[in-house]
């Protein structure tokens, strides 16, 4: 599904459009790459293993973004919808996610879901109207 490239100096994008870096803290980016799914398992009499492994490789990442505010969570948020497939795909939040593989070391494409995220609020200011998020995590895992 990815074509091979040479590194652009980012490592996501959503629907095509890059997740610009600075929204990952420093030390942010975990990478599970082209993880093996093992169809069947057995020893047989002289105790040796024999697997049957999948084709198709599984990558899982986990994004640890930095905290923001309103404005920044809605850029962050509006990245994220560009990436969303079909009107069922939001319900389930089935990205088309385009990441750096870190073994293959070139970019891929994959359709990914996103589990729940955890939001924690810094502080409100009702002054200004606005919010400041503290850092959370996002996973991405591949179908």
């Amino acid at each position: 599904m990815g074509e091979i490239r040479k590194f652009d100096g980012w490592l996501i994008s959503f629907g095509g459009v890059v997740l610009p870096n600075s929204f990952i803290l420093a030390d942010g980016w975990e990478s599970i790459p082209n993880q093996r799914v093992e169809l069947d398992a057995y020893r047989d009499a002289n105790v040796f293993l024999h697997r049957e492994t999948s084709e198709n490789f599984k990558t899982s990442l986990t994004l640890n973004i930095r905290s923001m505010d309103l404005a920044e969570m809605t850029a962050f948020k509006n990245v994220l919808g560009l990436a969303t497939l079909e009107i069922t795909s939001k319900r389930q939040r089935r990205l088309m996610v385009t990441y750096w593989n870190d073994e293959e070391l070139e970019y891929k494409t994959a359709i990914m879901y996103m589990p729940d995220v955890t939001y924690n609020i810094h502080t409100v200011s009702e002054d200004r109207k606005d919010i400041e998020y503290n850092s959370f995590t996002i996973e991405l895992i591949e179908y």
